[in-house]
């Protein structure tokens, strides 16, 4: 699947800034709309089978799904869903990578979860969300399948089995979501070691060093999916580097020790 660059002079504004370290005020973050961008049918389909709710269908229920559903794309840095708007559509990534993000009760943006092709985002009113719950922001050039709130109410009524696995799904979330804050009070290494340990799950591409984490993620971004502060992370992650767990540069980190990690998240 080709994904098309709809937003080419914002990407390249933002790269010049970047390159000349000017600072430039943003103005208040808008939601992106995707451009429409057709995938194949092929891509299509793979991409719904591999959402979790719909396991239990059968070929041709995926593929009659598949006909009611938009496809499009967007460029980095852009916002499929802002936390707070009214919630009217299902995203699926189908191509690329994408950070959740939430704020807290004190105004600050954490990091909740990466999404990744076949993971779904967002709420809608019929699962008992009228605005969406949390944001979410492409990390890369994006594609995904938008699946409408009409829509999405006529396949749970057509297939039961469907808003099981829905119900199911959300218990999960809910769960993850009281462990998270049960666990909040645990030290910034453990923490941390949780952040690297899904982002192994979602984007760790294995290599002849260890696994290698290729997300433009910064200090910033790992401390906000940690609940910490950079110069915590930053702390950590260098001396974790100097034990030869990691390896890390702009932007990307290698577990080199993915066993210790572990053992680091679950002491």
């Amino acid at each position: 699947m080709i994904c098309i660059n709809q937003r080419r002079f914002t990407t390249l504004a933002t790269e010049e800034t970047r390159r000349n370290g000017v600072t430039v005020a943003r103005s208040p973050v808008t939601r992106a709309v995707g451009e429409p961008h057709q995938c194949s049918e092929e891509t299509r389909l793979r991409v719904l089978r591999a959402v979790r709710w719909f396991k239990d269908l059968s070929e041709d229920e995926i593929y009659s799904i598949s006909r009611g559903i938009t496809s499009h794309a967007w460029s980095p840095d852009e916002y499929l869903q802002i936390e707070g708007d009214r919630a009217d559509a299902l995203h699926v990534i189908a191509q690329g990578m994408a950070k959740v993000e939430k704020v807290s009760a004190d105004g600050t943006t954490r990091i909740v979860d990466i999404a990744a092709p076949g993971d779904l985002v967002g709420v809608l009113p019929q699962l008992g969300a009228p605005v969406y719950t949390d944001s979410v922001a492409t990390l890369s050039v994006t594609c995904a399948l938008r699946i409408e709130a009409e829509l999405f109410t006529s396949i749970m009524l057509e297939h039961p089995s469907v808003a099981v696995n829905v119900v199911d799904d959300l218990a999960h979330k809910l769960a993850r979501s009281r462990h998270s804050e049960t666990h909040g009070g645990r030290p910034v290494p453990q923490r941390l070691a949780d952040v690297l340990l899904m982002l192994m799950r979602k984007a760790g591409r294995r290599d002849n060093e260890g696994i290698l984490i290729d997300l433009p993620l910064s200090r910033v971004d790992l401390a906000a999916m940690a609940g910490s502060t950079p110069e915590s992370v930053s702390r950590t992650m260098s001396r974790w580097k100097s034990q030869g767990l990691i390896d890390s540069g702009r932007r990307w980190t290698r577990v080199l020790r993915p066993r210790e990690i572990h053992e680091i998240a679950g002491a």
